[in-house]
């Protein structure tokens, strides 16, 4: 039974988002924390338009094109790949933090990718109450891939594409989305082409736009919380690492500017062994997926190529025997 139909099951409706346990689990979110995070248009690419099903009360069923309805204004759209509660709770915050600036322009739109839309309809009449005003939500009924020239990543949970004129101006590729983590990058994006302004901070982000979680002990998903995962240690991502790598995939990007993105990332990660492993994991996924091609230019593939074989020599470098130093003795996986 597919897990939005399983999900529906839970009543009352806050219990819900309270006691929820996501259908994926900690060794499959740490294989995706492993992958490339890249989904849909990047920065500078045009932002088409597509339909969706609404699934708000007052328009249920109605077809809405949420980038056509935006004009050319200020938008955001959060797809939703799979239902987790840290994906919803990021996704009632930025939502909620974007419909505040209706009056700036801001458009905003929630799309529910499934292969279910019986399951996924059913289950949105159980949360209507925590659906944000002046917001669109709807699903996508063409497949869980979404639109096709959007080129979404079905590997990750959560995607966010901040635009204004028809353009990207911010993506968000989430494969472990944290309120704490990413709020604050997709917030400033958002801020960004609505008048600017200031952007709450975590504290804020948490009490007033996604509140406090009151989960069971045990009962919280894979995703939430600093806590390692794997005997991995700490697995979040870099969000000053992916905000740099948006700058060498650019595709309006000329070679001198994706070499001089690329040497930005290079100076951030040669003093941050963390960004530095991620860096390697990411160029590994990407050059091994059988999918390069697909990413930027010519030069950008030479770089991810360079990548994918400098840090994962250093990386192997660093994780060879040495003699024990308080500062060796910690450089374990």
């Amino acid at each position: 039974m597919p897990h939005l139909l399983r999900f529906a099951f839970f009543v009352p409706f806050v219990v819900v988002f309270c006691h929820y346990s996501p259908p994926v689990q900690a060794q499959q979110v740490e294989e995706k924390a492993s992958e490339a995070v890249f989904s849909g248009p990047q920065v500078g690419e045009p932002l088409s338009g597509f339909k969706v099903t609404s699934l708000v009360e007052d328009t249920e069923g109605k077809v809405l094109n949420p980038v056509a309805d935006a004009k050319g204004q200020p938008i955001v759209l959060i797809f939703i790949h799979e239902l987790t509660r840290p994906g919803f709770g990021l996704m009632r915050a930025v939502t909620k933090f974007s419909a505040e600036r209706k009056d700036k322009g801001m458009n905003v739109a929630v799309v529910f990718l499934t292969d279910d839309a019986t399951a996924t309809a059913k289950w949105s009449k159980n949360v209507q109450r925590l659906f944000s005003d002046n917001v669109q939500y709807g699903m996508f009924m063409d497949g869980k891939e979404g639109p096709g020239a959007y080129g979404l990543n079905r590997n990750v949970i959560v995607t966010v594409l901040v635009g204004n004129q028809g353009m990207v101006t911010g993506n968000f590729a989430l494969v472990q989305p944290q309120l704490q983590v990413d709020g604050p990058e997709i917030l400033k994006s958002i801020a960004a082409v609505s008048g600017g302004g200031k952007v709450p901070s975590m504290d804020q982000l948490e009490a007033r736009y996604a509140g406090r979680s009151r989960m069971t002990p045990g009962k919280q998903n894979a995703g939430a919380g600093n806590v390692p995962r794997n005997g991995r240690g700490d697995t979040r991502r870099d969000a000053e690492l992916a905000t740099l790598l948006r700058g060498v995939i650019n595709k309006q990007a000329t070679n001198e500017e994706v070499r001089r993105a690329a040497s930005q990332v290079e100076e951030y990660v040669a003093e941050n062994e963390k960004a530095k492993n991620e860096l390697a994991r990411i160029a590994a996924a990407v050059v091994n997926s059988g999918r390069l091609k697909n990413y930027g230019n010519s030069t950008v593939q030479e770089v991810l190529r360079e990548w994918c074989q400098k840090y994962k020599t250093e990386s192997r470098d660093n994780l060879e025997p040495t003699k024990a130093t308080p500062k060796s003795s910690s450089n374990k996986e």
